[in-house]
């Protein structure tokens, strides 16, 4: 099944903290922080197997993706990584959103909405006009944040998409009947 897309247009971006004792990391390249990046992605990104070849394929292979420059990692007073995402931008002036995972035990502190907006900032100093991400129906969670972040679902022209019935499902799960879709 297709993944549900959203759109952000190029605005300023509501700065959130993030919770105290976590900080930002960009990432290094090394193999430490790969192993650590399959390790939090397979909380719902990866499958349970998954190993090397996932961070290759999404990461180092992954179209105008600079590692060093466009990835990063929330890690807690520890130094343990807990959270990760990328921030992308494609030669086009879209940015993307890409790979957004994190462990467990960190959900509910508003780390994914600080992420969030470290990530838009990142795009945003490079001057992209808008911002895409995809997510999948059930994460819910995801979406509030997304949506809370100024992005709007995006409907395909596409006689054959089930994109707009999904999308209205998944809102009214969510109790927010008002959000306005965007055509493409």
């Amino acid at each position: 099944m297709q993944q549900l897309k959203m759109i952000r247009y190029s605005a300023p971006v509501k700065k959130r903290e993030l919770p105290d004792g976590y900080f930002y990391r960009m990432f290094g390249g090394t193999r430490e922080e790969i192993e650590d990046w399959i390790k939090i992605c397979k909380n719902g990104l990866l499958p349970e197997d998954g190993g090397i070849e996932w961070y290759y394929s999404s990461i180092e292979n992954y179209p105008d993706l600079e590692p060093e420059r466009d990835l990063f990692f929330v890690v807690d007073s520890d130094g343990k990584r807990v959270a990760t995402s990328a921030s992308v931008c494609h030669g086009d002036s879209t940015g993307y959103i890409h790979m957004v995972a994190s462990l467990p035990e960190t959900r509910g502190k508003g780390i994914g909405h600080a992420m969030l907006s470290f990530a838009l900032e990142l795009i945003e100093n490079r001057g992209v006009t808008h911002t895409v991400l995809t997510t999948d129906d059930h994460r819910l969670a995801a979406i509030k944040t997304y949506l809370d972040a100024g992005f709007l679902p995006v409907i395909y022209n596409d006689p054959e998409s089930d994109m707009e019935a999904r999308w209205k499902k998944v809102l009214s799960e969510m109790k927010y009947p008002d959000v306005k879709f965007i055509y493409e």
